[in-house]
Formats: C-alpha cells, structure tokens, sequence
C-alpha cells in the first residue's frame, strides 16, 4: 500500500517531542536536556552498530497472525497458551517470536532497512520492526509489550502490506507507568471501562488507535466456580511480581499475613506465586507453620480459586479473576501505594494491620452470599464479558482477518494522542 514519502523520518520526529515531554513529567528543564543528550548519544551509538549489522535478506516464514512477546523470557513463562491454542483451534497459522533488545538484535543481525529513511538514533527500532514484518509477513500482529519504541514503526511496517497491529493488555491499564503512554496501534484490546476511562485521562499520549473492549484472553469458563462453602475456613493470597517484593511496603504485608496465619492455625492459608517469583519468603513461611501452603507454579489461578473460599489481594490483577469466580476479596496492603482497583469500593476499606483483617473477614464471613455478589460486581467493573474474555479475544482477531470492522462486534471508542 501507499505510503507518504518521509512518513518514517515524520514519526522520529514525533517520538523525539513525546520522549521529551516524558522527561519533562519527572524533572527539570536542565535535568530533561542532559537526559535527553546521554539517551541521543547512547541512541546514536547503538544506531551506529545497527547501521553495520543490517541484514541483505531475510528467512521468509509467512503466517496468518505473529503473536510478538515482549522478550524471549516472557515467552518462555507461556503465559498466552490458552490464547494460542484457542486460534490454532479456529485454523488460523499462527507464529510465536519475541521482541529483541537493540543490542541483540544487532548481535543476531535480525535487522532490515526500513523502506524510507529514519534517523541513525532510532534506525535499530525501525530495522528490527521491518524484519520481523518482512520475515512472517503477518496479516495481524500481536503485540503485548508496553511502552515499546518498536511499536510506530511496526504499525508502519504492517500499513505498507495492509496488515494490522493490535496492542494486547495483558492487565487492566490502571496503572501510572509511563509506558502505559505510547498509543501508536490500529487497535488496542483492553479489559473493560476502567481500563478504557484511565487511558482516556492520562495526559500524555503517543500515537492514536481505537480501543476495542474485549475483556481478558485469559478468562475462560474455568472461572464459572460454584460458589464456596465459607466453612472451609481456606484463604488464597495472591502474590505480586519479584520486583515489588524487594520493596519495604510488601515486605510488611507478607509480613502482617504470615504473622495472622500464625496466630490463627484453623485456617488454611495458600498463596499463588506471580509467575516470576521464585516465592522464597512463602516457602520459608510453609516450611515453619503447618497451616501455609505455597502452591506448585504450575497449578493454574483458576485451580487455585476452587480450593480457597476467600481470597486476600494486594496488588494483582489476579484479583478480578478471583470476583469473576465469586470468591470474596480482602484488600491487604501495608504500604503507601494508591488503590488502582478502587478495591475500597466493593470490599471495604484497605486492611493495614491483624486486627483489621480479622474484623474483616469475620464480617465476611457473617454475610457471605453478599459478598460474593459483590465480588461479581467487582468483576463485572474491571471486566467486560466475564468468562468469555477468551472467546471475544479470538473473535476480534477472527474480524481483523477477515478485514471486517470491530464495531460491529464491539464497543469501540478512537483514542487520540494527548500532551
């Protein structure tokens, strides 16, 4: 397809205005310039190598859909099966890769001259996004990474064969990280309203794309549990990423639960690993109380959900999973972060201490059925069609294919850039 002569070279200029306005969000005109400087030179450099390492040809492994991970890690922890084998299942081909860091790209030399000229500081995105396009020549591109560089210049690149990028939430976007900030994709698949609502109130936006409501590929109809007997007295706490629990708040929450289950021993305590967690304070934990339980990390969250009767989050999106299966939820959280789940308006305040998680859960307790109701209602706020998150993820990337219009489907809403 057409594409405007220097539209390329248009969108460095873009980048290079966005990425200072980001700057600019955490410092000082002086402290933003000398940033800006070592990022350009550091950018130049590694342009310098890229330009050297440019690929004459590619591999040519053509697909219908390129699932793109954000990192051979990420793609290792298969975290997107579920959504994999539910395409396959439809009979679409479908390629898994991973986005590389500059420096590997440049090292295995999966780089290609894009089709117009870019900047030398931005030519290592631009390269990398052409040959992943030229290698799969995929009709739609999946892609989960935030905040990528990449990602302009993918949409580019796939514009040019007709083809299409949908950014793919893997979490509600309620957070505050800047990388929530680029917004350059044909479609952005997000969980539901609240997702949508703080998109729309950030006040710096890359790009522009329409955002599709097609809840979470990772909700199914494992989730439609019956609903538990309170009696069975078995709390789930959910675990948050390996980096937060390096942090001093986090710490004091593992700390306050570990020292509850302690003090009550008729109550069976099991904690969910976040996947990238190797979980030591919880193994250390169950290897000294008889009542903790860490669980295996292959045992799935809705597996886990089934065996508990209430479940305790603080700060997993892990939590909506737990409301759409009607399991009640405590807020526990000891430290200082802001509330992005507005737990406090469905369960109650957030609980920083022993004695007010006990108080909490004895209320509970006392009127489970509402709380369970309140739990759906949870769900039903963060999430728009419940268990069937997988199949209307499928669905969408069925009506890209066939070049058919979401909004036929879907609630679809155009996100323009912002700042």
């Amino acid at each position: 397809m057409f594409q405007a002569a220097g539209c390329w070279a248009q969108k460095a200029r873009e980048l290079d205005r966005y990425r200072w306005k980001l700057l600019r969000e955490r410092h000082g005109r002086c402290g933003s310039l000398l940033r800006l400087v070592r990022d350009v030179l550091v950018d130049v450099a590694v342009g310098i190598r890229a330009k050297a390492c440019l690929s004459g040809s590619v591999v040519s492994a053509p697909c219908e859909v390129l699932l793109l991970h954000s990192a051979p890690k990420s793609m290792a922890l298969q975290r997107k099966n579920i959504l994999i084998e539910g395409l396959r299942k439809r009979g679409h081909h479908l390629t898994e890769a991973a986005l590389r860091s500059p420096s590997d790209a440049c090292a295995q030399r999966m780089l290609l001259a894009p089709p117009q000229p870019v900047p030398l500081r931005y030519l290592v995105y631009a390269a990398h996004a052409q040959w992943l396009v030229t290698t799969y020549s995929p009709k739609v591109l999946i892609n989960e990474r935030n905040g990528s560089l990449h990602a302009p210049f993918l949409r580019l690149a796939l514009a040019a064969r007709g083809a299409r990028l949908l950014q793919l939430a893997h979490a509600t976007t309620l957070e505050s990280s800047r990388r929530l900030g680029m917004n350059d994709y044909d479609y952005y698949g997000v969980f539901g309203h609240s997702s949508l609502v703080a998109l729309q109130e950030r006040t710096l936006r890359f790009g522009e794309s329409t955002v599709v409501l097609i809840g979470s590929y990772l909700a199914d109809e494992t989730y439609d549990l019956p609903v538990a007997d309170p009696a069975l007295h078995t709390l789930l706490i959910l675990g948050v990423g390996p980096d937060r629990e390096k942090e001093p708040g986090y710490q004091r929450t593992y700390q306050l639960l570990r020292t509850w289950a302690e003090q009550h021993p008729h109550y069976r305590v099991l904690f969910k690993r976040h996947p990238r967690s190797k979980a030591q304070f919880w193994s250390d934990a169950a290897a000294q109380l008889a009542n903790i339980d860490l669980l295996d990390s292959k045992c799935s969250l809705a597996d886990a959900l089934a065996q508990a009767s209430v479940v305790v989050n603080i700060m997993s999106n892990a939590g909506i999973e737990a409301g759409l299966a009607g399991r009640p939820v405590i807020h526990v959280n000891a430290g200082s972060d802001v509330d992005i789940f507005s737990h406090s308006l469905f369960f109650g305040p957030q609980v920083r201490d022993e004695h007010e998680f006990s108080r909490q859960l004895q209320a509970l307790e006392q009127d489970y059925p509402g709380h369970v109701a309140q739990a759906r209602r949870f769900a039903d706020y963060h999430l728009v069609y419940g268990s069937q998150g997988l199949a209307k993820t499928i669905q969408l990337v069925d009506n890209l294919l066939r070049g058919a219009d979401p909004a036929r489907d879907f609630e679809t809403f155009r996100l323009s850039a912002a700042g």
